[in-house]
């Protein structure tokens, strides 16, 4: 019985070492996500009730490290109580950057997906989403803006289903990194 187990374990695992060998080597687009990796921190400008209303500011923290081959970036994030968690990486088929969004205030799970604007120097990711508030469904999109010389923002917007217009929620900035 433990040969039979051991063979069936061989036969299992070998094609998955084979497999891993061949790991496909990360793109110019996964290099463009890695370009983050380390600790970032900033402040980021919530707008609870709208553009147009006061902002709250809280300091934040984010960590990124390049896992699984080069091929993912994964980030920690926390601001005051928010804690997030994510992954991203580029889907070479669909020629899109994909990526998954988790936080300690949603039980819900953020599935992107977006394009790098190589001009403006923007990835936009789109996403649905459920407000936790009213367990409805609500569209998003994040841009994030890395114009060299300049902090880069990551602006949050949630579709408004009665104008059609992308309503700024959140900014993050980023602080300059020094070389």
């Amino acid at each position: 019985m433990r040969l039979l187990f051991l063979m069936v374990l061989i036969c299992v695992v070998s094609p998955t070492v084979r497999a891993q060998d061949a790991a496909p080597t990360p793109s110019k687009e996964h290099a463009y996500l890695a370009k983050i990796a380390g600790t970032r921190s900033g402040t980021m400008k919530v707008w609870p009730q709208g553009p147009t209303s006061d902002a709250m500011e809280f300091p934040f923290t984010e960590t990124n490290t390049v896992v699984l081959g080069g091929n993912w970036v994964e980030t920690e994030f926390q601001a005051g109580p928010y804690k997030g968690h994510g992954m991203n990486g580029y889907d070479p088929i669909k020629k899109k950057y994909i990526g998954t969004w988790a936080n300690n205030m949603s039980p819900y799970l953020a599935v992107m997906e977006g394009t790098y604007d190589e001009a403006k120097h923007e990835l936009t990711m789109f996403f649905n989403d459920i407000d936790p508030a009213t367990n409805q469904p609500e569209k998003m999109k994040s841009v994030i803006k890395d114009v060299p010389g300049e902090p880069s923002t990551m602006t949050m917007y949630k579709k408004d289903d009665t104008t059609d217009d992308w309503v700024k929620s959140f900014v993050l900035t980023y602080e300059m990194k020094q070389k």
